[in-house]
């Protein structure tokens, strides 16, 4: 069944549960009967008996957030009906509103107005629980990064805002769930009750150089593309486009790819050095961790042997300038050897393999590769079907049977497939310590979330052993703003925080004053 339509039956079927549960309650309180069962008014009929606002109706039906809102609406409306014990909206909640169907067949309660509502610990936690999913599931979503992918762009342990509004909102693939399960329990929700991918409008498109938050496509572990694992990486390749990596320099259609000068490109070198290096110094000086980002690999009488897992070009530069220092070499895999990891058993893992798995490409040397766009016909044959396979498959969702030279999709033989969507090419800046699009491939366009756009907090010793628990620097900064120059607005914050709780505090005096005043 389409998933539109049965959404459709779906919502029918609970307007006439709703009704058959209600009808005789809507009569005892002065309403029609009718007016139970008609889609939307009926629920806008029920706001009013229990004397809610009435623009709570879009939240019944704001992913996340509406299983929430019902078990609060249905708690009210037996509360309305003199129903107001707490075995009563336990009842409520377990039957998610199904006890209705006792007091309108059995029990016929005399309607009798919601009671006086005072605030309460719980009211005050349930409508901040409901205002902070609203945020994170529409609007921003907070992040902290466990990996070094992006070091020094972003940093291990950076707390990240990460908005989605600007590529505009996309809807939740699994519209019920308990609210924050991905950082608890990604499998908290409800997997049957799917929507179809959609998108609100934006005010700007995805472009070359942005940094990008996304849902990794080839997560095995989750179907539903919300629950995968978020990743963020810099957005290099746009539909259309052919990458390739010739030696480490990356190039677009063929020129070198210039990143914003606040990129911090990082690679493998290998130094040789005449003395040891200070691993205070190397800290102090490039934020390198010893045994994490550098280690002595070779020894002899008058020279140390290094491998340095990320260097930007400036830190080589640095190194070269340094007396004691003998060499300092790039470490680029030479073409042709692939970079591939087996299991115990012989066969590949795709995970930490190259992607396409049949080319003999590395994250040196790499392509070229084009990047499919939304109308393009592909041809498929041999020689590209991996590449196309997780599209056709897998992110487009066809039956794709493959025998010999032969290939049929949805039960259609054919040897051309014409793609969906755009597909992107996201690639890390520490080049040599990123998992990213050399190893899985394009990222659809349903798959991406947002961008971050603001570092709120640095705890980089949550992730590794490193002497400074926090990055205090990296406190309040923004981040792809194309200046190296990074500026904390920490103390702006501080300084609206306390205007707002001293605003707060005189606010609150004044209103108990007046009270005071009435009694």
């Amino acid at each position: 069944m389409n998933m539109l339509l049965y959404w459709l039956v779906a919502f029918i079927l609970y307007n006439i549960i709703y009704g058959a549960s209600t009808w005789q309650l809507y009569k005892n309180a002065g309403r029609k009967a009718w007016e139970a069962f008609i889609p939307f008014y009926n629920f806008w009929i029920g706001l009013d008996l229990i004397k809610r606002p009435k623009w709570w109706i879009i939240l019944f039906f704001t992913p996340i957030v509406a299983p929430i809102m019902w078990w609060v609406y249905w708690v009210d409306f037996g509360r309305s009906f003199g129903k107001r014990t707490w075995t009563d909206a336990i009842l409520m909640v377990v039957t998610v509103g199904l006890y209705s169907f006792y007091l309108n067949y059995v029990e016929k309660p005399d309607y009798e107005g919601p009671e006086e509502r005072k605030g309460t610990f719980i009211a005050a936690l349930l409508f901040a629980v409901v205002l902070a999913t609203l945020v994170h599931t529409w609007f921003i979503q907070p992040m902290v990064v466990p990996t070094g992918s992006m070091e020094n762009t972003i940093k291990i342990g950076d707390a990240l805002f990460v908005e989605k509004v600007s590529y505009g909102i996309r809807v939740p693939f699994t519209p019920i769930g308990i609210p924050f399960s991905e950082f608890i329990n990604r499998k908290a929700y409800v997997d049957q009750a799917r929507l179809p991918y959609m998108r609100l409008p934006g005010w700007r498109d995805l472009k070359a150089n942005d940094i990008v938050v996304f849902n990794y496509p080839t997560d095995s572990a989750f179907d539903a593309i919300d629950r995968k694992d978020a990743y963020v990486k810099r957005l290099v390749g746009m539909p259309g486009d052919s990458i390739e990596f010739d030696n480490s320099v990356l190039k677009v259609n063929g020129k070198p790819f210039i990143p914003k000068k606040d990129a911090w490109v990082q690679h493998s070198y290998l130094v040789i050095s005449k003395v040891p290096f200070s691993p205070q110094l190397m800290y102090e000086n490039y934020g390198l961790l010893e045994g994490t980002d550098f280690g002595v690999i070779g020894r002899s009488d008058n020279q140390y042997t290094y491998i340095f897992k990320a260097l930007t070009k400036s830190m080589a530069e640095d190194f070269k300038r340094n007396p004691n220092v003998i060499s300092v070499d790039q470490k680029i895999t030479p073409k042709g050897q692939k970079d591939e990891r087996k299991y115990a058993n012989g066969q590949i893992d795709s995970t930490y393999t190259i992607f396409p798995l049949d080319k003999n490409w590395n994250q040196d040397n790499y392509g070229p590769l084009y990047i499919p766009k939304k109308g393009d016909v592909v041809k498929l044959d041999k020689n590209s079907i991996t590449q196309y396979y997780n599209i056709i498959k897998n992110y487009e969702r066809n039956d794709l049977k493959i025998e010999g030279d032969k290939y049929w999709i949805n039960g259609k033989e054919t040897n051309q497939y014409e793609i969906k969507q755009d597909y992107f090419y996201m690639i890390g800046d520490n080049r040599n310590q990123s998992l990213d699009a050399r190893f899985f491939g394009y990222v659809p366009e349903e798959n991406i979330i947002g961008r971050p756009i603001f570092v709120w907090a640095n705890m980089n010793g949550m992730f590794e052993p490193a002497p400074n628990k926090f990055i205090w620097s990296r406190f309040m900064t923004s981040i792809n703003n194309d200046n190296p120059d990074k500026k904390s607005y920490g103390l702006y914050v501080l300084i609206a925080l306390i205007a707002f709780f001293t605003w707060d505090y005189f606010r609150i005096k004044k209103k108990k004053a007046k009270e005071g005043n009435k009694n």
